[in-house]
């Protein structure tokens, strides 16, 4: 699939160059579809549909686990359907058995969603430790010194959402498997741009939301765990975290599946997990390889751009740690940042930074386009540039 065909699912290119994917990213004609179809079930309005559409609905349900089984490099059985990255973390944060004393080690520049499920057990007597970072930038030698006796987890993100920052996954997991301590990431930023293979880096558990590079609804998200791990996590319970006999509902019998999916508690979203088996099917056809050539292709031809004209880049340049997100220093951001939506051009502010995050169906002609205004900009303000 060439970027011509690929842009064809996506009408928003006709009229905007959105390079907002470590935000919220468009959906697809696919996605759409695969939503109106589900909907319009539900909707009743097609004589013979069925509104109660939740048996009807099975197939497409184990077919995008498949889907997400690929994508992460792991079986069906390994992955559940969350609400979000949160709700895919705290999984792990509420469901292991701490102690007071245990350790929890995490990059001192990761978004809160990453943060504040730990934090949230202090007062169970566990200790977080932040490890150094310089500009959302860590070494594998920072994670090492950090750890301590105690630390049960190391938590950190695939990509850092501010520097773009891109983790060494199989040399982090290879280090926690030398020091027993469970290995957790936050793949928001990576899963759908960048291939993974979770067992290969030697991944425990996984969260990631549906809405960023995989190009999904809000409101979904997966998560991965190993069976080795899931027999020390302790479930949530619901009416879907085990067998359901529809002939004997008020037997109460507390049994869970044997595979990640237990920790699907209650009705699912399957609206979203409609959009997010479309996303996954679209991404599989374009080519998880050629996928992530093109986004680190986009985001390289962006960083030298901005480079040359004068704008330093927060993080790394380090092609070794590239991923999607370039973010780029400016003495007048949000001046920037209109200036660019004046132009139907879509990136972010953060921080007092503006972040750019194009994908595989962006164009070395749209990044041509970025850099051309973002060079007006530079001379019509001697500020631009920091």
């Amino acid at each position: 699939m060439n970027h011509s065909e690929l842009r064809q699912h996506f009408p928003h290119a006709e009229h905007e160059l959105y390079v907002n994917h470590a935000a919220t990213s468009p959906l697809s004609r696919p996605v759409m579809d695969a939503i109106d179809a589900y909907l319009g079930e539900r909707h009743g309005a097609r004589p013979g549909a069925p509104i109660d559409n939740f048996e009807a609905f099975m197939p497409i349900l184990a077919e995008a686990r498949e889907r997400a089984g690929t994508v992460l490099g792991t079986t069906a059985e390994r992955v559940a359907f969350m609400p979000n990255t949160s709700a895919a973390l705290n999984v792990l944060a509420e469901g292991l058995d701490w102690q007071p004393g245990d350790r929890i080690a995490l990059p001192g520049c990761e978004f809160p969603t990453n943060v504040y499920p730990f934090l949230n057990l202090e007062d169970r007597g566990v200790a977080v430790d932040f490890i150094p970072h310089e500009e959302g930038t860590f070494t594998l030698e920072a994670i090492e010194e950090t750890l301590t006796p105690d630390t049960r987890l190391l938590s950190l993100s695939w990509v850092q959402f501010l520097s773009g920052f891109r983790a060494d996954l199989d040399a982090v997991g290879a280090l926690c498997d030398a020091h027993d301590v469970l290995f957790c990431v936050d793949a928001i930023q990576g899963l759908g741009a960048l291939e993974l293979d979770v067992e290969a880096a030697g991944i425990d558990f996984l969260a990631c939301g549906g809405h960023k590079w995989l190009m999904a609804t809000q409101g979904i998200g997966l998560l991965y765990c190993t069976e080795a791990l899931q027999d020390r996590i302790r479930p949530p319970a619901g009416w879907l975290h085990g067998p359901v006999d529809w002939e004997h509902l008020d037997d109460y019998e507390l049994a869970f599946h044997p595979e990640a999916r237990r920790y699907e508690i209650g009705t699912r979203n399957n609206v979203g997990i409609a959009a997010l088996h479309a996303a996954l099917g679209l991404y599989l056809d374009a080519g998880p390889a050629w996928c992530e050539q093109q986004v680190r292709a986009r985001a390289d031809q962006l960083a030298e751009g901005l480079r040359a004209l004068g704008f330093a880049r927060y993080g790394s340049s380090d092609p070794a740690h590239s991923a999607g997100i370039v973010t780029i220093r400016t003495e007048a951001p949000d001046t920037l940042f209109d200036h660019l939506q004046a132009h139907d051009i879509t990136a972010a502010l953060r921080n007092r930074l503006v972040r750019f995050a194009p994908t595989y169906y962006n164009t070395p002609g749209e990044m041509e386009r970025i850099l051309t205004v973002v060079e007006a900009f530079a001379t019509a303000s001697s500020a631009a540039p920091n």
